[in-house]
């Protein structure tokens, strides 16, 4: 919080962004939990789909038959992991910018993947601001953590 206790309405609408964009990732891990990734070939038959849907010279392509289908059970655990502890970082502001970092990361690596759409950068870039300020210590977890381990990176 502000000098005060008090947050400016730019911090409140940052927030809520936070907020927001956590929500989008809860039900994309949800999502993923509920079809069963972790344990099933889901991951995989969605490649195998999208790879008759995309130009077979395109990037996308390239990474599904050489990364994606050879490594597709792997790939399963870290979109599902990656999309819940994303959600959990954002949600509670506990490693908020290492949370950003991820989401900006794995908006990346799909669109790699065979699922560019310009909308994806957009939304990477949506989370720059949470990795660049300190919202965990305006709401969240990080405040705590960070006084009680001031040398650790995660809760800066």
């Amino acid at each position: 919080m502000s000098g005060g206790g008090r947050l400016g309405k730019g911090r409140i609408a940052l927030l809520a962004l936070r907020y927001l964009l956590a929500l989008f990732f809860i039900g994309a891990a949800v999502n993923k939990w509920r079809q069963g990734y972790l344990f099933t070939d889901r991951l995989r038959r969605i490649f195998l789909e999208r790879l008759e849907e995309i130009d077979p010279q395109s990037t996308g392509a390239w990474f599904i038959e050489h990364i994606g289908l050879p490594h597709w059970q792997p790939l399963a655990w870290m979109v599902c992991w990656g999309e819940t502890f994303v959600a959990l970082g954002l949600v509670f502001g506990c490693v908020t910018r290492g949370a950003a970092a991820g989401a900006m990361l794995m908006m990346g690596a799909f669109a790699v993947g065979g699922y560019y759409d310009a909308s994806l950068i957009v939304l990477a870039l949506l989370f720059l601001p949470f990795v660049l300020l300190p919202t965990g210590h305006w709401h969240g977890l990080d405040r705590r953590l960070h006084a009680r381990y001031p040398a650790s990176p995660l809760f800066r």
